[in-house]
């Protein structure tokens, strides 16, 4: 008989066991409108919907779709899709741990809230929540002030690559020191790394450039000027491509965190061409407000630091990469 034992004594039902029991009751209660009807998982409804989004982004123009207001079901980046389609999974891993009876979309929909809530009581970083609160309003369509208010997302909440990441202890400290010198010289995101070539690299006076033309995100190619910690150390790092053939970075650590490496990209950057506050003049000043009220940035030499990474908006600038 199912559920009793050789001796006649009933099992204990486990933990698994009961939530696949409550999972099938619950579907048994689903009562399709016809006959051949079957009911679509918020897991697949997500997937498909976030694809939908991404061909129609992928196929379109942000900024002619920005003027004629038609954003709001678009993703335009591959890396902003591989963000939320995580995210996604990481509420519905927490969705079917905690609520285990909810099936569709609509069902899901319902305990976005406490999944929010459960993201601050774990202590985790406002730049965090707010990404999971973005890539879910995404999903459901509707706008993320729908959901709880939540930690604003301010300077001194971004926690990620903020120093040397916990990942990073697992490279050694020469494989280290070797990317390190490059990343901090270029401010390449990983792809890129993992693209650029010898053949990329190339001169304009004494300035040395690379070409990005692969593995950009979102597709948009660039020029970078590589900029060393002095004159001696670019030249080096100029020598050190000239010396190679085909791409640089064929294969890159998986534990190589190097957000931390473009941060100090930018700076080095902006300090090369910024000017004195005092000659900024006061419409092309960048003023800081919140927790760095005050603090006053050269927007000339922002556009320049953006342009270099990879970034639209200046605010990018201020918000991620210029906080020494």
């Amino acid at each position: 008989m199912k559920g009793v034992n050789v001796t006649g004594d009933l099992k204990k039902e486990g933990r698994w066991a009961e939530k696949r029991r409550l999972r099938k009751e619950r579907k048994q209660k689903v009562q399709p409108k016809e006959k051949n009807e079957v009911v679509e998982s918020y897991r697949k409804t997500a997937r498909l919907r976030l694809q939908e989004m991404y061909r129609d982004g992928f196929n379109s123009k942000r900024s002619t779709d920005k003027t004629n207001a038609d954003t709001r079901n678009k993703i335009y980046s591959k890396n902003t899709f591989e963000t939320y389609k995580r995210q996604f999974r990481y509420f519905a891993e927490w969705l079917s741990e905690a609520h285990s009876d909810a099936l569709t979309l609509a069902d899901a929909r319902g305990y976005v809230d406490e999944y929010l809530l459960h993201l601050v009581e774990l202590e985790r970083s406002a730049y965090s929540i707010t990404t999971a609160k973005a890539a879910l309003a995404k999903v459901f369509q509707t706008e993320a002030t729908q959901f709880i208010d939540t930690p604003a997302r301010e300077r001194a909440n971004i926690k990620r690559s903020r120093g040397v990441a916990v990942r990073d202890k697992n490279i050694s400290s020469k494989t280290e020191k070797q990317l390190s010198l490059f990343s901090s010289a270029t401010g390449l995101r990983r792809n890129e790394m993992m693209n650029i070539e010898s053949k990329d690299l190339f001169f304009n006076g004494e300035r040395a450039f690379l070409n990005v033309t692969k593995g950009a995100k979102g597709g948009k190619s660039r020029i970078v000027e590589i900029c060393g910690s002095s004159a001696g150390e670019t030249r080096e790092i100029v020598k050190w491509i000239q010396s190679k053939q085909g791409k640089l970075f064929p294969k890159l650590n998986s534990n190589y965190d190097n957000h931390y490496y473009r941060s100090v990209y930018a700076q080095r950057l902006y300090d090369r061409y910024k000017r004195k506050e005092k000659d900024i003049p006061s419409k092309e000043r960048y003023i800081m407000r919140k927790d760095r009220a005050g603090e006053v940035y050269d927007k000339q030499a922002m556009e320049i630091v953006s342009r270099n990474l990879g970034h639209n908006r200046i605010s990018v600038i201020a918000q991620s990469y210029l906080y020494n």
